[in-house]
């Protein structure tokens, strides 16, 4: 079997392609949806969505970025990065949940699913995997130092799905008070965990990446994976 699907939104207009990992035996499993940083679908993710599918869960990486005239990985050099903020700054956010929301449809009609999906976001999919959980049908949500959550604190109110976000004390993109704000925006949820790793920054889950801390990293996948392993 492949490890790319392509997703057809029909009111799109369009398809995009997914990386899938499928979890090992032949037996029904939850699903998750791995949301992407800025760059794309890189091996790292793709490593991850293969770990990920070894732990047990039905696994789809989404391309985030295929509507833009740049949709491919970009590489993490300084002129890479420049275009992959460009790229980010471009989104339709509506859109992408749209996509989500087909995402999910996708992970929880294939066979192997047992119905029951979760999302996890990783930089800037944190922002779409909290979105996730407060407009989608899904089960639970996390997010590994998650990006721009902060913008769409509006739709707190609404979230119903358990959640546990993961930062660094350190990372300059989320500033303690975003996530303090974040915290205030879901004290409706006794669910929601909220976790700061002291001096970690930005990336400490993507090995192979500048800011990588495998001990942190191993806690918030922990973490995370005791809110998924009830599914």
């Amino acid at each position: 079997m492949s490890p790319h699907l392509n997703l057809d939104p029909a009111a799109s207009g369009g398809a995009f392609e997914a990386y899938q990992a499928l979890p090992p035996g032949e037996g029904t499993a939850p699903a998750l949806l791995l949301l992407p940083p800025i760059f794309g679908v890189e091996l790292v993710i793709e490593g991850l969505a293969d770990r990920y599918a070894a732990r047990g869960f039905v696994t789809l990486a989404p391309n985030q970025f295929w509507r833009d005239a740049e949709p491919g990985i970009m590489p993490r050099t300084d002129a890479g990065r420049e275009r992959a903020f460009a790229r980010a700054r471009r989104v339709d956010v509506d859109q992408i949940v749209g996509d989500v929301r087909t995402a999910v449809a996708a992970l929880r009609a294939m066979p192997r699913c047992n119905g029951k999906v979760a999302v996890l976001g990783i930089c800037f999919g944190g922002r779409y995997a909290f979105l996730a959980a407060a407009r989608l049908d899904v089960q639970a949500a996390g997010a590994f130092h998650g990006t721009q959550i902060g913008l769409s604190l509006g739709d707190g109110p609404t979230v119903h799905a358990p959640l546990s976000l993961q930062f660094g004390a350190d990372d300059p993109i989320t500033p303690p008070e975003e996530i303090d704000a974040i915290r205030a925006a879901l004290a409706h949820r006794p669910d929601a965990e909220i976790t700061v790793h002291p001096g970690s920054t930005h990336n400490f889950s993507l090995p192979g990446v500048p800011g990588y801390d495998p001990q942190v990293a191993a806690d918030a996948e922990r973490r995370v994976f005791d809110l998924f392993g009830g599914l």
